[in-house]
């Protein structure tokens, strides 16, 4: 089972930005993509704050075109993807939700609607074509109030307000109505942030009730559709997270019946290390449980580049979740022509996952443990960005070394999964130093078991630009390794990964 998730912007924002007509064979060529791929599952995401299908709940891209001010600001869309927003509903007279629909059944791929429960983007700008009306128009059922709004999740709306989650409800609904799919995801990574500060504790009860009542419109539904329409959460990957959120998976499932949980990264970086074992023990064993795949990648915060990951990160991060209790491999942000929004560089590099030649071999691959295990595969150290306001991720990297040879030992953790027969297995370092480092500077361990040093080298810049070291790993190859790393010279480890490399590769 893989799931693919298309994201409310980026098939207009793409097609709009390189000059390509949207009409019913260009989104029928979309699909058709998919065809024969290891894709079993294609989730829509339709919304924002604002909503890409047409709806009469909330306000559409199409009608966003047509605004001229905003707060007091002029405003001029007619450069934006909302021309072409507005030009299939007005002039070409399609949806292009039920064109894709009608597609994905045709080449045996499950619909799904995706729904974003309090997306924020825009939402701290006065004017920003993202945004609907509705965010300025409803200070009041924000989740700050008490203090003036400047922070990037300030403007969440509070779902303590019944007219806040009757919206929800109603556009839910509408969606279902409109379109016949096989399942309703409710993504909460968009975001979690449902009640004010410190009022968490008690928007448990309010999140049941509320999941409750999604699962009666979807009984409604099947009623009328003849078949099952699945329930999936999306939620962050911690347990612990989810519940200071309010979110009791325990309650909830006992509740309310779930059919899939995937956990995802929000989106600062992959992450490399969430707690499936925890989350198989927590969920009721019909449920299913995805792993949540994301596009950029840090091995730390703030103080180093952020770059999209790579076709082997995303293999490495697949099997190592199937292989710690994932039941299915969800991609988030894998969209096609990726160097669209010109923020982050070279999005498109020769590895990327948004690197368009890359899909084939990541879509043929990347769903099936068989097929993943012929992959070469990169496993690196990263950290949780889905963490509570009020807690510090925590961030392994960066690891100062004073270069006192009686120091203790520095230990990681990376999750590499199963590890195919004959297979090379490499720990690489990425360290910088002011000195050239040589193979008597170290003494590490993995898993209790001497790594013996093979070379210096480096990788590929994007991912990092110093030099790196590199061990070769040859006993107690678990599905989790522990290293043991101490460095006799001053130095600071910037980089970890394991690399798995088939003995046929």
């Amino acid at each position: 089972m893989l799931f693919y998730n298309e994201d409310w912007m980026h098939f207009l924002w793409t097609r709009y930005r390189f000059g390509i007509d949207v009409n019913e064979s260009s989104l029928k060529e979309y699909i058709y993509s998919f065809k024969g791929t290891q894709v079993t599952d294609f989730a829509m995401n339709v919304n924002g704050t604002t909503s890409t299908a047409e709806s009469e709940v909330l306000e559409t891209f199409s009608k966003r075109f047509l605004a001229k001010s905003e707060n007091g600001v002029s405003v001029d869309y007619s450069d934006t993807f909302l021309k072409t927003a507005y030009e299939l509903k007005t002039e070409k007279h399609i949806d292009m939700y039920q064109v894709w629909i009608d597609a994905l059944n045709e080449v045996g791929i499950n619909p799904w609607i995706s729904i974003r429960m309090n997306d924020v983007h825009g939402n701290c700008s006065p004017a920003d074509f993202r945004k609907s009306s509705y965010v300025d128009a409803n200070s009041h059922l924000h989740i700050t109030r008490h203090r003036t709004e400047y922070e990037y999740f300030d403007r969440c709306f509070d779902y303590e307000f019944p007219e806040v989650r009757n919206g929800m409800l109603c556009y839910i609904s509408e969606m279902l109505e409109k379109y016949d799919v096989c399942g309703l995801e409710l993504d909460f990574t968009r975001e979690y942030i449902l009640f004010r500060n410190g009022f968490e504790q008690f928007g448990a009860k309010i999140i049941v009730d509320f999941l409750k009542a999604v699962r009666d419109v979807l009984n409604n539904i099947e009623k009328k559709r003849s078949h099952p329409v699945k329930l999936s959460l999306l939620l962050p990957p911690s347990p612990i997270v989810c519940m200071e959120y309010g979110f009791d998976i325990s309650e909830i499932t006992a509740n309310v019946k779930i059919d899939c949980v995937t956990i995802l990264p929000r989106w600062e970086t992959i992450d490399t290390d969430m707690p499936f074992e925890l989350w198989k023990r927590l969920l009721p064993s019909e449920t299913l449980l995805g792993g949540g795949q994301q596009l950029l990648y840090r091995p730390y915060r703030r103080t180093y580049q952020e770059t999209v990951s790579t076709v082997d990160m995303a293999f490495g991060q697949a099997i190592a979740n199937m292989s710690r209790g994932a039941d299915f491999v969800y991609l988030y942000n894998y969209m096609d022509c990726g160097n669209v929004e010109g923020k982050i560089p070279l999005r498109t590099y020769e590895k990327s996952i948004r690197n368009d030649a890359n899909r084939p071999l990541i879509f043929n691959n990347i769903g099936k443990r068989e097929t993943l295990l012929k992959q070469s595969r990169s496993h690196v150290l990263t950290y949780s960005d889905a963490h509570s306001a009020w807690n510090a991720a925590s961030i392994r990297l960066p690891i100062k070394f004073s270069g006192d040879s009686s120091a203790y030992f520095e230990k990681i953790r990376i999750a590499v999964g199963e590890i195919p027969e004959n297979s090379k297995v490499q720990l690489v370092l990425g360290v910088n130093s002011d000195e050239e480092l040589t193979e008597s500077d170290f003494e590490i361990y993995v898993n209790c078991s001497k790594a013996f040093y093979l070379k210096n080298e480096f990788i590929d810049k994007h991912i990092y630009d110093k030099k790196c070291y590199v061990f070769d790993i040859r006993e107690n190859l678990f599905n989790i390794m522990i290293s043991e790393i101490k460095i006799c010279k001053p130095c600071m480890l910037e980089y970890a990964e394991i690399k798995v490399i088939p003995c046929d590769f």
